[in-house]
This record gives C-alpha cells, sequence and structure tokens, in this order.
C-alpha cells in the first residue's frame, strides 16, 4: 500500500490535474474504463465502499486530495481498514479511481442539476411473453392471464432496463388472485449464462398469498450492473384466468 501512494504521489497525481476535473455532461453517468480516471463523483456522500459500489470488484484503490489537511486520502478495499484516510466521499468531489478491471459508471445528474436519489421503474402485464410456445393465454392493454391451468401457460418473462448503478429497494405488482396464485420475481443472470438454473438468481419476490393486490416486498442488496447482468420478470400465474397480473414497479436509489 505504501508503495503504491508513494508511485502515485511520485509524479501520477496532482493537485491541480485534480482542480481542473472535467466536469460531464449534466444527467449522463461517468464513465470509468481500465487504469486512473481522474472524475467528478455526483452520488450521494456515502463512504467509498458504497459511492463504488457500481464498479465493485473493478477497482484497485480511489484517492482523494484534502485541502485542508494538504495531502491525498486513499482508500483501497484490498487491505485492512485502519490503513484507509479517506472515509467519505462526497457529491461533487474529484476522485482518482484506479480501475483494474473492465469498469463501468459513476452516478450521474438529474437534467436539472441534482444528484438523483431514488427512482421508479414500472412494466406493464402487456410486455411479458409466455415461457412456452405452447401457453395459450389473453393479453390486454395492461393485463395478461392464463386460458386454462395446463403447466405451459403458467410462466411468464419480461426484460427490464434499470440504470447503471442503482441499488434495487423493492418492488410492487398489481395482480387478481381469486383461484391460484400470483408470484411474481425480479432475477438476473450473468450475461454468459445461457440458462442454468443454479445462476439465476432472486433479488426480490412478491407473492399474492401475503396479502391483497397491490402486495410490495423489499429486495435483497444488489447493484445493478448492466455490463454483466441481464435482469429480467417473471410471473407465475397458476389460476388460470382467476390469476392476472396487472402491472409491476420497481423500486431503486442512486
Amino acid at each position: 500500500m505504501k508503495r503504491l501512494r508513494a508511485a502515485v504521489l511520485g509524479g501520477i497525481l496532482s493537485a491541480a490535474a485534480l482542480a481542473s476535473v472535467a466536469i460531464g455532461d449534466v444527467g449522463a453517468a461517468t464513465p470509468v474504463i481500465k487504469g486512473w480516471n481522474n472524475v467528478p463523483y455526483f452520488g450521494g456522500t456515502a463512504p467509498p465502499s458504497e459511492a463504488l459500489a457500481s464498479i465493485n470488484g473493478q477497482y484497485q484503490a480511489v484517492f482523494h486530495w484534502d485541502a485542508g489537511t494538504q495531502q491525498y486520502l486513499v482508500y483501497s478495499p484490498n487491505v485492512p481498514d485502519y490503513v484507509n484516510s479517506l472515509r467519505q466521499i462526497n457529491t461533487g468531489d474529484a476522485i482518482w479511481v484506479n480501475v483494474s478491471g473492465q469498469g463501468g459508471s459513476l452516478p450521474g445528474l438529474n437534467l436539472d442539476g441534482t444528484v438523483p436519489t431514488s427512482g421508479k421503474f414500472s412494466v406493464a402485464a402487456s410486455t411479458f411473453v409466455p415461457a412456452s410456445d405452447l401457453a395459450i393465454y389473453e393479453k390486454g392493454f395492461n393485463e395478461l392471464y392464463p386460458v386454462g391451468t395446463d403447466a405451459a401457460s403458467q410462466r411468464y418473462f419480461a426484460p427490464v432496463n434499470l440504470p447503471q448503478g442503482a441499488s434495487i429497494t423493492g418492488m410492487t405488482a398489481h395482480f387478481e388472485a381469486t383461484t391460484g396464485q400470483v408470484q411474481v420475481r425480479l432475477d438476473y443472470t450473468p450475461l454468459a449464462n445461457g440458462g442454468a438454473p443454479a445462476q439465476i438468481y432472486k433479488l426480490v419476490e412478491v407473492l399474492s398469498t401475503a396479502g391483497p393486490s397491490p402486495q410490495s416486498a423489499n429486495a435483497y442488496a444488489h447493484t445493478i450492473d448492466n455490463g454483466a447482468n441481464v435482469y429480467f420478470l417473471v410471473v407465475d400465474l397458476t389460476g388460470g384466468p382467476g390469476s392476472k397480473l396487472r402491472g409491476v414497479t420497481i423500486s431503486y436509489t442512486n
């Protein structure tokens, strides 16, 4: 760690470089690539591990110049915590990030220049497609339901496009379950997975058996990485025409 710091302070970094950091387009995320990146941080104020969650596992260290103490503060996920001196990254800070992996992006700004803190992504029932070519189902403006209770007609999928680096907080499903059950899941899988069930991971699940529509559930902790994963909704409708999906809303924070 001392050798890394000495190398950086020996010429790679300078206060002048940090002072002249180029601010990206408002509203756009800040991309980072392999190597040293001198970039602005527009996410919410947080400890480094949370502020850089969107590139978790992709970086070796992050540096920030502290004008008050006239020194660089550093955080590395690969050393004991007591070695780190950078405890917090603030909105608007200029930082140096040493990216060792494929990179990604850091949070951007809203179009009005404010920091986005939360959002929702809604999916209409009409966007779902059946898992089986043998499914017999009805789909309207915002309603999906199987005609019968046969196994082929019970499962449906819909892709979702969530913001890079966002953290999923929960999901709400609108449905009808006068017969059978409605089960809605938000899942993800690595891009390379062709369908191995062991590589499909559940982020949040809503069950009609837990209560009337609309029904909400909290999500497992996860940071969206569109460069590594694909995200999709799965709904199982087991009650024939009495089990209907209407719409789904996914909540997230940046």
